[in-house]
């Protein structure tokens, strides 16, 4: 390990097979805690190049549980996190509401490690019970068109990380990890990117997964649409940059956005949102986002009819009836 940080203290990048053997042995915990922040620390300083992103996502699909669910047409729809604007989850409602849409949806996603609450915290909250059962997460996927995997059950050698990154305080380079994969699988991924600077590297990564993939950026640093300026979508077909009121949407201020300091806060407005008792702000951030993955998932449909089959779903109550059925199961 001291050879290769004194390789990327030199600025020389790392090859695919190193950046892959030095991450196997971070999770592995052979690593002092000290080196590992150190290694860590270079990539917020400079992103990865490709081969080091690859090499990273080698190691940590070898350490994970793969799992066999219904995969067919589903989506996972996550953010890399870390953009520090303290919003509410918007990306596990927006889960909730595409399924509600009928398309399914793998949700992976972990406890929070640098803003007030992630998607396993609130998730938790409100009574959802984490497993790794696979007959239980295809019961659910076939009932309610949605389950969620919970990291920690199917990437156990995170756990070897997790006081380093909780000490660090920051993204890490496993915030962008995470996203690229989720132990199903799906064919669809739609990834909110916290900084610009990762897009293309993400795209050029799921080209060669052979992943159907949307990438969304609001161009303030938001890793989701936000409706506070300008954002930016990229598929395999196109990239578009695109502003609120071109789609219908009013641009928001990003103190309509914000969670508040704790769990119980953030669970407050994730059942407001499901209740149809949220803000008007609240809901129609969440309802472009749904919108968008389910027009990922079935390119046939429009925008405008993605948005009004997602506002359905959400207004007629019908999200809200899915997760009461998995918090219940």
């Amino acid at each position: 390990m001291k050879a290769a940080l004194a390789q990327l203290f030199r600025h020389e990048p790392l090859e695919e097979e190193q950046a892959e053997k030095i991450l196997m042995s971070i999770l592995e915990g052979t690593l002092a805690p000290a080196s590992v922040a150190s290694f860590l620390t270079v990539y917020n300083m400079r992103p990865p190049t490709q081969p080091e992103f690859k090499g990273f996502v080698n190691a940590m699909k070898q350490c994970s549980r793969p799992i066999n669910l219904q995969t067919e047409n589903a989506v996972d729809i996550v953010g890399t996190g870390g953009d520090g604007k303290n919003t509410f989850n918007i990306s596990t409602l927006s889960a909730v509401v595409v399924a509600a849409a009928g398309t399914k949806v793998i949700k992976h996603g972990n406890y929070s490690a640098s803003s007030t609450c992630g998607s396993s915290n609130v998730l938790e909250y409100l009574g959802y019970k984490f497993t790794s059962d696979e007959a239980e997460l295809n019961r659910q996927l076939e009932n309610e068109n949605i389950c969620f995997l919970h990291a920690p059950l199917f990437h156990p050698l995170m756990a070897k990380v997790k006081q380093v990154r909780s000490d660090i305080g920051l993204q890490t380079i496993f915030n962008l990890l995470g996203p690229l994969v989720n132990p199903a699988a799906p064919p669809n991924l739609v990834l909110g990117i916290s900084q610009h600077v990762y897009l293309k590297k993400f795209e050029f990564l799921l080209q060669e997964l052979d992943k159907n993939y949307l990438l969304l950026h609001s161009m303030d640093g938001y890793d989701e649409i936000s409706l506070t300026g300008n954002f930016k979508i990229i598929s395999p077909q196109q990239t578009q940059l695109l502003y609120p009121e071109a789609i219908g949407f009013k641009t928001l201020q990003p103190e309509q956005l914000e969670v508040g300091d704790s769990i119980a806060s953030a669970a407050k407005i994730f059942s407001a949102v499901l209740n149809n008792e949220a803000t008007k702000a609240q809901k129609d951030v969440v309802i472009v986002n749904s919108a968008f993955a389910l027009q990922c998932c079935n390119p046939t449909k429009s925008l405008e009819e993605c948005i009004t089959l997602v506002g359905e779903a959400l207004a007629n109550g019908k999200a809200l009836q899915i997760f009461k059925k998995l918090i219940n199961a």
